[in-house]
């Protein structure tokens, strides 16, 4: 996705729809962002409102006259939307021609989402996608086609030890992040991200896996390989290829730890499988 957002420039125009606290850095990029959600964040930093409108909307029913964006990104949205197909068809309404769709929804039946579901008592993901369901859909109800996909890997950041602002929030089931001792979460969340890989590796599982990340666009449309990132950071979400990690530190049972480049935090490498970065 931020390979594919380098590429636009003042004269375009990008809809983050389910925005939340927002899908990418809006401050880092030249063209102007409008952000959707059905509730919008509280703070936003003073940085993001130059070239950001926010609105409030439902995301089935999208506010803008027809062909005004020229991209649309649903990052991890799909799966909160209850009317999730009217949405695809508001996206084909408002998308322009030449525009594309960024997608990234969950392994509808992988750990990660079975987790998540079983923590946070659904955590509003009301949806459960598969593959080749998903990929249909989205190019029956748009009109684009599939350019390219990836597939995304876990970091089980919402395992995070909540503060207590967050925990107020939370389901009765998720109230345990907050009482497990901080070196105890900290090793368990570390051994959970480190011990899936290794399983993946060994037993061709896909216990790690988030799921996918999807480029829809016109027929026309080409772009480079959407690389799916095997280590991904804990803390942060950040995907950590080889290439990237500038610190190494210490082996442990075997394998080399390191601190992630985007945030520093430590965490296990696990060589990735074959066709994986």
């Amino acid at each position: 996705m931020h390979n594919l957002l380098a590429k636009l420039d003042a004269t375009h125009t990008v809809l983050d729809l389910g925005c939340g606290g927002g899908s990418f850095h809006y401050e880092a990029y030249p063209f102007q962002t409008l952000a959707t959600d059905l509730h919008l964040p509280r703070h936003i930093p003073e940085a993001r409102r130059e070239r950001t409108r926010y609105f409030q909307s439902d995301c089935a029913t999208i506010p803008l006259a027809d062909q005004s964006v020229d991209v649309v990104i649903c990052h991890n949205t799909l799966e909160h939307f209850p009317d999730y197909r009217s949405t695809l068809r508001d996206i084909r309404r408002a998308l322009r021609p030449s525009g594309w769709l960024w997608v990234a929804v969950p392994n509808g039946k992988g750990l990660d989402d079975h987790l998540y579901r079983f923590v946070f008592e659904g955590g509003g993901h009301v949806n459960r996608f598969t593959f080749k369901t998903l990929i249909s859909e989205v190019e029956t109800l748009t009109g684009l086609r599939l350019v390219q996909s990836c597939d995304l890997y876990s970091s089980f950041i919402y395992l995070h030890r909540p503060t207590e602002e967050e925990v107020a929030g939370y389901p009765r089931t998720a109230h345990v992040l907050a009482r497990v001792p901080e070196e105890v979460h900290r090793f368990g969340v570390l051994a959970l991200n480190t011990m899936t890989r290794v399983l993946d590796k060994i037993a061709g599982s896909h216990l790690s896996q988030y799921g996918w990340g999807f480029i829809f666009g016109p027929s026309s449309m080409e772009t480079d390989r959407l690389p799916s990132i095997f280590n991904v950071c804990r803390k942060c979400g950040s995907g950590c290829a080889e290439a990237s990690i500038q610190r190494w530190g210490r082996s442990v049972l075997g394998f080399r730890s390191y601190n992630c480049p985007h945030c520093d935090e430590l965490n296990i490498f696990v060589r990735p499988p074959a066709g994986l970065d």
